[in-house]
């Protein structure tokens, strides 16, 4: 792997493998194509699986001279998230040739060399019982979806060049024999139009075509017409579309300007690979993870509708909360565009009462809304724009949604307690995690905790006093009773739900009741650090990675499937522990998780934890060879870069996050329209210096972010070491900025400035003294801990002087 290019000298690596861009992607073994999925838009429900290879081969493309079938070998093969190039030698010619999804469509290339045998010709073959009629209820993979289908005689016009397909899906009354377990999300109703749904399918090239039809088990055949000449491209394409007329037209345009649209393709990936950040470090795994994942999450986007993202590869659609969250990652690789676009989509598409979508049909209509504190993640997400953009004028077009969106939240508060009610995000089923419909969630909360934060932030940025207290209201409120009215003493770690009636709590523990959306987290969940991990170490992790649940929970495997497993999108709080208490061990073993599935060329949305195995089976729906998951590789990510690398970015610039690990160093990272160099150097949970601008930063973990300036890249070095030097150290103050930043004598001064509540905290051996303006501050102390906290508002525009000894 190289860049996010994956390479091997004979083969396709991990077959049968998924490709995928925008609404198609298709599967491929050494053979064949063997699966090809289309999200065709004017469907709302019904099974977007148009092929699937079953007895007969799918897909197949040859080399044909004399009426002899020649295969087409794969060498030097080089793998795309959307597609293969390979070569094959033929009698000492080298030919080239690949297949990609290109403009929602398959296509089939043989680029032909100088020097080329006579007499050959190029061949394109499949069987019709290659496209699918679902029928299998139990599998769903492969069920109706609510539709029955009709396939249509496949007809070739020799005029037109091309063999053109039809199917019709009819919808039917549609019943979700789970509806009754799922209490998260509000389903909407549709009356979808009876009429049947078409799909035109239509196979053509940039070359005159013969037909031939076999006559038993039917197999339909495209050969060219004339024989191959040297130094060409040949395409065969494949493509979908509403109409015949429309159709015809999509083909015409694709055989005409095939070589164009796949330039272009390839210049879309190569301008990701370009912008995506580097890790070199001694994890081989690791670095390569690091450099595929921008690569195939950009294979998730629907080019079609600007700021939607498939949930994965293959299989999934759009939906919610899987495009919101975990989203550093994006900005971190330099995709802020596609996040301002994701924002504006979230808001065009959501419900005028309701708010905004949980999942989403093939037309981009609403299926359901999301559960109202999994919504907040939309404000947490204009924040980390902001953050890493510094695009205020983003921030006050986007505001009076993100406003509406946290007032409709309150609605659900209850009992002034700042909680919002409602089941869990997760699982889809929280009657087994014991909640009934009165509850009050963890994994909600702790995600509305963030949004209250960053909706404070939000506020002071646009100058909304009124919606500034409210936050702020709520999320003290929160503070205040999260831990008493949570934490379970026995347990070392909160419980899963508390009822919202008695606020009484259940007797369940997920250990993705806590959800890191931003750093605030850490303020609300500090005092219980210690004994969290605990339970992580005793209760949660195993072989196979993070089980979401312990294996002595009654809920433990419920529903034989997500009960059992581990969600990555939910792992940055257990990276964040075992960063921040220095516990090098865990962290390469959570390498080596990544780094497995990183081989494997995957990353599930789900891990099963059920067999006691460092191992883990790939299954054929969740962990398929080539299927990526969106958040978790972003969760993975974002996971990565923090607590591995040991750097993280807020609205107050970067701060450093040092443990006892090895020296590496990430290449290209992307804030604020500066790209950064940062090398991790020496070893240990403190630092001795930062190195930057040719100035060296005591004292402090926090960068100044006057200092990220000049050009680009800007280098920074930050020397870690295992002992404190310094008598006073500034660990984090997330959302404040440091300027005009000097440590001399033991004493540290600098100008803050910041928008809203933040938090500045110090590692220090005694009680410190604090001055805002000359004038002495209060000041907690735990010397217990030996950190010290001090409570700060900041005001837009506001600057003030910092003095700490």
């Amino acid at each position: 792997m190289n860049r996010g290019i994956i390479y091997a000298e004979t083969g396709i690596p991990e077959t049968p493998r998924w490709f995928s861009d925008s609404r198609l992607t298709f599967q491929m073994d050494e053979n064949s194509v063997t699966q090809v999925d289309y999200r065709n838009p004017l469907q709302t429900r019904g099974s977007h699986t148009i092929f699937l290879q079953r007895l007969w081969d799918g897909f197949r493309y040859y080399l044909e001279r004399n009426k002899v079938i020649y295969k087409l070998q794969h060498n030097q093969t080089k793998i795309w998230p959307f597609g293969i190039e390979a070569q094959c030698d033929f009698e000492g010619s080298l030919l080239k040739h690949q297949i990609f999804a290109v403009e929602e469509s398959i296509v089939i290339q043989l680029i032909t060399p100088a020097e080329l045998p006579a007499g050959l010709k190029f061949d394109f073959e499949f069987y019709e019982n290659f496209g699918l009629i679902p029928v299998d209820s139990q599998d769903l993979r492969y069920s109706g979806g609510g539709a029955d289908r009709n396939w249509q005689e496949w007809e070739f016009n020799k005029a037109n060049n091309l063999l053109h397909g039809v199917l019709e899906d009819r919808y039917k009354e549609h019943v979700d024999e789970h509806k009754k377990l799922n209490i998260n999300n509000q389903d909407i109703d549709h009356n979808d139009d009876q009429a049947p749904i078409a799909l035109h399918i239509g196979i053509s090239a940039n070359f005159p075509l013969q037909f031939v039809k076999r006559p038993i088990n039917t197999k339909f055949i495209l050969v060219s017409d004339e024989f191959l000449l040297p130094s060409t491209a040949y395409s065969f394409v494949i493509t979908f579309a509403s109409t015949k007329a429309e159709l015809q037209e999509r083909i015409s345009g694709l055989t005409a300007n095939v070589e164009q649209l796949v330039a272009k393709q390839f210049n879309r990936y190569q301008a990701v690979i370009d912008r995506a950040p580097v890790l070199v470090s001694p994890y081989e795994e690791l670095n390569n993870f690091i450099s595929l994942a921008p690569l195939y999450h950009e294979s998730c986007k629907v080019t079609d509708t600007p700021g939607a993202i498939k949930a994965k590869t293959a299989n999934y659609w759009v939906w919610g909360w899987d495009g919101m969250t975990s989203n550093y990652a994006s900005l971190y690789w330099g995709d802020q565009a596609f996040i301002q676009e994701m924002l504006q989509f979230y808001e065009d598409t959501a419900d005028a009462e309701f708010g905004i979508g949980h999942s989403f049909r093939h037309d981009m209509g609403l299926n359901s809304i999301s559960a109202l504190p999994s919504q907040s993640m939309y404000i947490s997400l204009l924040h980390q724009y902001y953050m890493i953009s510094g695009d205020l004028q983003e921030v006050k077009e986007r505001y009076a949604f993100a406003k509406r969106i946290f007032k409709l939240i309150k609605t659900n508060e209850v009992q002034g307690t700042g909680f919002c009610d409602g089941a869990s995000l997760f699982p889809d089923f929280p009657l087994f995690m014991h909640e009934t419909g009165n509850d009050i969630s963890g994994l909600n909360n702790t995600i509305f905790y963030c949004a209250a934060r960053s909706m404070e932030y939000l506020a002071e940025l646009t100058g909304d006093k009124e919606t500034k207290l409210s936050a702020k209201t709520t999320f003290a409120n929160i503070e205040k009773n999260f831990l008493p009215l949570f934490y379970d003493e026995q347990k070392n770690f909160i419980v899963s739900s508390i009822d919202s009636k008695t606020l009484e709590r259940r007797n369940s523990f997920n250990s993705n009741a806590v959800k890191w959306e931003n750093g605030y987290c850490s303020e609300l969940l500090d005092p219980i650090s210690t004994p969290s991990l605990k339970f992580f170490e005793e209760n949660v992790v195993c072989k196979a990675g993070l089980r979401e649940i312990p294996v002595w929970s009654d809920a433990y495997d419920k529903d034989a499937n997500q009960l059992h497993c581990w969600w990555p999108v939910t792992g940055e709080y257990y990276m964040r522990l075992i960063n921040s208490q220095n516990r090098p061990d865990l962290i390469e073993q959570w390498i080596g998780w990544v780094s497995y599935w990183t081989k494997k060329l995957t990353i599930p949305e789900g891990i099963p934890c059920y067999i006691d195995t460092d191992e883990p089976e790939l299954d054929r729906w969740n962990t398929s060879k080539g299927m990526w998951h969106g958040y978790s590789m972003r969760g993975w990510y974002q996971a990565a870069i923090h607590g591995v690398v040991g750097v993280g970015m807020e609205a107050g610039g970067l701060t450093f996050y040092p443990y006892a690990g090895e020296e590496m160093t990430l290449q290209g990272l992307h804030f604020r329209n500066k790209i950064l160099d940062i090398e991790m150097k020496g070893s240990g949970p403190y630092i001795e210096k930062i190195e930057i601008g040719g100035q060296s930063l005591l004292a402090t973990n926090k960068l100044p972010v006057d200092l990220v300036d000049g050009e680009n890249p800007v280098t920074i070095s930050v020397y870690r070491v295992h002992e404190c030097l310094y008598p006073v150290t500034i660990q984090e103050a997330y959302g404040l900025d440091l300027l005009n930043y000097r440590y001399e004598d033991g004493i540290i001064r600098a100008s803050i400035q910041g928008a809203g509540t933040s938090r500045l905290k110090l590692i220090v051996s005694q009680k410190p003294s604090i001055r805002i303006n000359g004038v002495s501050v209060e000041v907690h102390y735990d010397s217990a801990e030996e950190t010290a906290t001090v409570e700060l508002e900041m005001s837009l525009g506001q600057v003030a002087e910092l003095e700490i000894q």
